[in-house]
C-alpha cells in the first residue's frame, strides 16, 4: 500500500473517530436543545407553566408510575404515555433542578404497587379499553407528586379524552405542592348560602348550610364576609359575590378596591334568583317580592352589559316538567330551566372544559359593553335559537305551557357566564364614598386605587340559582338516614373549578386547554358524516314507507267486512300493496348497503393513497432532490474547472 492509499485510510478513521465524538459532544452538550415543530406547540410550555416551573422555592419530587407491561395490551394509552413524559420533562427542566422525576413500573403485587394504591392511584383492570392479560393484572398511569414536608398531590389516572388539559392539570399539581397552605376564599352572600341559625325563643328554626358552602369548605379556607363590608380582608384571594340586593356604596367600593388591587372574583347576578325567600317567610308571600340583583358601577366599570329585567328562555335547552292536575298531567318543556350540554360551556377555559351538564333556572344574559377596554370570553352559552323576554313572565307563578306557546325563536347565542380581563378604571372616579351609618369594615379608608395595576381576573354569571341544592344535588338516604348527596348536574364543580382557577397564580390563571398530539383524520371523518346522513336520510325514507303501507293495509281493511269465521283475510289488493313494500324495502335496504359499501370503499382508497404517499412517494422525492443536488454541484464543479482552464 503506497503512501497515499494509508493517508487516506489515516484520514477515513480520523473522520469516523471525530464523527463519533463530536455526536457524544452535541448528546451531551445539547441535551436540553428542543425544536417543536407541531401545530400549537405541543411541546412546548406555555409562558405561566415555566413561570410557575421556574420560581420553585423548595425540592418537589414527582413519581410517574406506569404499568410497562400492559401498555402492549392498551395503544393509545401508550401513544399517551410518550406525550406526558415529555411534558413532565419540560417541567423538570424549566425548574432548574427544584423538579425531579421518577419513572415507576408497579409489577403486580410489588411494593411499588403497594405504594400507588396507598397514593390513591386509579388502575385500568384487565379487559377494560381493550386490556387483555392476566385476571389482577391493571394498568397503572398516574402521577403522585411530594414537597418538603410531604405534602402529596396526586392525578390518580391520565386520561386521553383530557388531555387537552394535561399542561394545566401538572402545573396545577406543581403549583399546589410549592403553596401548601389553604387559599383563602371569601363569600358575600345575600342568600343564606352558609345557613342560618333559628331564634329559639320565637320557636324558629335554623336553615342547613347550602351543599355549596360545604363543597368549597373540602378545598379551600373559607371565610364569611359581611354585606355591609367597608373593606375586603386582605388574605382572601377570590371573593364570590352571590345575589347582590342593594349593596351600599361603601360595600360597591369595598370590592371595586378589592379588584383593582389585584384581589380576584366570582359574580353571581340573577333577575329572577327563586331561591331568594327568607327563611321562615311563606313562599307564596316571597313570590311578590323583589328576587332581581345587580352590581351596580362594577358591571359597567368592568365592561360587562346585563339587565336585571330579561330572562333568558331557549327551548333547544329546556327541562321539562309536570303540570296540570293529578288526574291529567302534562309533560311540557320550561324554556326557562335550562340544562347545558357540554356544547354549551368554553371547551378552552379549565373553569368550564371537563363539564358536561349545568342546570341553571331563570337566568340572565351577559355581553361586552360598547367600547369596553376588557376581553369578554364567554364560559357557558345558550343555543342560537334563545331569546330574551320580560323577568316579570317568571317573576310570580309561571306558566310552561304559555311560555313554550310564546316562544319566539332568536338567532343568536346569549352568555350565561363569562370571564373578563384587562386593565380597568375605577368605579369610583372621586374616590372612596363617604361611609354610611352603621358600616362595617376598615374604620380609616385606604388609599384611592384609580386604575388596576395589571389586568383584572373577574368571572360573572348571570345565575345566582344554580348554587341552590336543588339545581345539582340530590339526597342519598336509606331509610331515614341521610347517607350522602349525589349530583345530577355539575353546577357545583363549575363554581370550585372558577375558585381553584382564580386562587392561583397569574401565571396558573393564565393557561388554556391545548391540542391534542393525535390528528383526527378529518377527511374521512368527513366522509363518515356524510355516508351517515344519507344512511339516516334512507332510514327514514324507508320507515315513512313503511307506515304508509300500514296506512293504506288498515284502510282497506276498514273498507271490507270480516271473514265469517272471525279471521280477517287480505283481498288482493292488500296482497299486492305487501309485495309491492317488501320489494321496496328490500330496494331499500340493497341502497343502504351500497351507502355503507361507498364509505368503506372511500375510506380505504384514501388510506392506500396516504400510504402510497408516505412510503413512496416521499422516498422518491428525497430521492429525486438529492440527485438533482448532486447534478447541480458536478454540473458546477464542471464550469468551475473549464473556467480555470481558460
Amino acid at each position: 500500500m503506497n503512501s497515499k492509499a494509508w493517508m487516506s485510510a489515516a484520514a477515513l478513521g480520523a473522520g469516523l473517530v471525530l464523527f463519533v465524538a463530536v455526536n457524544i459532544v452535541a448528546g451531551q452538550a445539547m441535551r436540553s436543545a428542543r425544536v417543536d415543530l407541531t401545530e400549537g406547540k405541543l411541546y412546548t410550555l406555555s409562558p405561566g407553566s415555566r413561570q410557575i416551573a421556574a420560581k420553585l422555592q423548595e425540592d418537589i419530587t414527582l413519581t410517574l408510575y406506569v404499568s410497562q407491561k400492559q401498555l402492549s395490551e392498551a395503544p393509545v394509552i401508550q401513544g399517551y404515555v410518550r406525550r406526558v413524559r415529555e411534558m413532565l420533562d419540560e417541567l423538570v427542566r424549566a425548574s432548574g433542578g427544584k423538579l425531579s422525576l421518577r419513572v415507576v413500573d408497579p409489577e403486580p403485587y410489588s411494593e411499588a404497587e403497594d405504594r400507588a394504591v396507598q397514593a390513591g392511584l386509579a388502575a385500568l383492570p384487565a379487559g377494560s379499553g381493550g386490556l387483555g392479560g392476566l385476571a389482577g393484572d391493571r394498568l397503572y398511569f398516574g402521577l403522585v407528586g411530594t414537597n418538603s414536608v410531604d405534602q402529596t398531590e396526586v392525578i390518580k389516572f391520565f386520561d386521553p379524552s383530557k388531555e387537552s388539559f394535561l399542561e394545566y392539570d401538572l402545573t396545577r399539581l406543581v403549583y399546589l405542592l410549592s403553596s401548601p397552605k389553604k387559599s383563602s376564599i371569601g363569600i358575600m352572600s345575600w342568600l343564606p348560602i352558609e345557613g342560618q341559625e333559628g331564634n329559639p325563643f320565637m320557636g324558629g328554626r335554623g336553615t342547613p348550610a347550602w351543599q355549596i358552602s360545604r363543597k368549597l369548605k373540602e378545598f379551600f379556607d373559607v371565610k364569611t364576609v359581611e354585606t355591609t363590608a367597608a373593606a375586603i380582608p386582605p388574605e382572601i384571594k377570590v371573593l364570590l359575590i352571590v345575589h347582590p340586593k342593594n349593596p351600599s356604596e361603601q360595600t360597591l367600593y369595598a370590592i371595586d378596591q378589592f379588584v383593582l388591587k389585584g384581589g380576584r372574583a366570582i359574580v353571581f347576578v340573577d333577575p329572577n334568583c327563586e331561591a331568594d325567600v327568607p327563611p321562615g317567610m311563606n313562599p307564596m308571600q316571597a313570590m311578590s317580592m323583589p328576587k332581581a340583583s345587580e352590581l351596580p358601577k362594577l358591571l359597567d366599570a368592568w365592561g360587562v352589559a346585563y339587565s336585571k329585567d330579561k330572562v333568558v328562555l331557549d327551548k333547544a335547552s329546556a327541562v321539562s316538567v309536570r303540570v296540570g292536575s293529578e288526574n291529567r298531567p302534562e309533560t311540557v318543556p320550561y324554556v326557562a330551566w335550562l340544562m347545558l350540554g357540554g356544547d354549551s360551556r368554553s371547551a378552552g377555559d379549565p373553569i368550564t372544559g371537563q363539564l358536561e351538564r349545568m342546570f341553571v333556572g331563570t337566568a340572565g344574559s351577559l355581553a361586552r359593553k360598547d367600547g369596553a377596554t376588557t376581553e369578554f370570553q364567554p364560559l357557558l352559552t345558550t343555543s342560537a335559537t334563545a331569546m330574551l323576554a320580560d323577568a316579570s313572565v317568571v317573576s310570580f307563578i309561571p306558566e310552561p305551557k304559555k311560555l313554550l306557546a310564546e316562544y319566539a325563536p332568536g338567532t343568536a347565542k346569549l352568555t350565561l357566564a363569562a370571564r373578563v380581563t384587562g386593565k380597568v378604571q375605577s368605579a369610583f372616579a372621586d374616590g372612596a364614598p363617604k361611609p354610611a351609618e352603621g358600616q362595617v369594615g376598615a374604620p380609616e379608608p385606604a388609599p384611592h386605587v384609580a386604575e388596576s395595576a395589571g389586568p383584572i381576573d373577574v368571572v360573572v354569571i348571570a345565575d345566582a340559582d344554580l348554587l341552590a341544592d336543588r339545581f345539582w344535588v340530590n339526597e342519598a338516604r336509606l331509610g331515614n338516614i341521610l347517607l350522602g348527596y349525589d349530583e345530577f348536574s355539575d353546577n357545583g364543580s363549575l363554581v370550585v373549578n372558577a375558585a381553584d382557577n382564580l386562587s392561583g397564580s397569574s401565571e396558573l390563571a393564565s393557561l388554556r386547554a391545548r391540542g391534542k398530539f393525535s390528528r383526527p383524520f378529518t377527511k374521512v371523518e368527513e366522509l363518515q358524516r356524510s355516508a351517515q346522513q344519507a344512511y339516516q336520510a334512507k332510514e327514514q325514507e324507508l320507515q315513512r314507507k313503511l307506515r304508509e303501507t300500514e296506512q293504506k293495509i288498515n284502510d282497506m281493511q276498514r273498507q271490507r267486512p270480516d271473514a265469517a269465521d272471525g279471521r280477517v283475510y287480505l283481498t288482493p289488493e292488500q296482497q299486492t300493496e305487501i309485495d309491492k313494500f317488501r320489494a321496496e324495502l328490500i330496494a331499500t335496504r340493497k341502497e343502504l348497503r351500497d351507502v355503507q359499501f361507498q364509505l368503506t370503499k372511500d375510506t380505504e382508497q384514501m388510506g392506500t393513497t396516504l400510504k402510497a404517499i408516505n412510503i413512496g412517494l416521499m422516498p422518491v422525492l428525497v430521492g429525486a432532490g438529492a440527485i438533482g443536488l448532486a447534478a447541480y454541484r458536478s454540473s458546477r464543479r464542471r464550469s468551475d474547472r473549464m473556467a480555470t482552464k481558460g
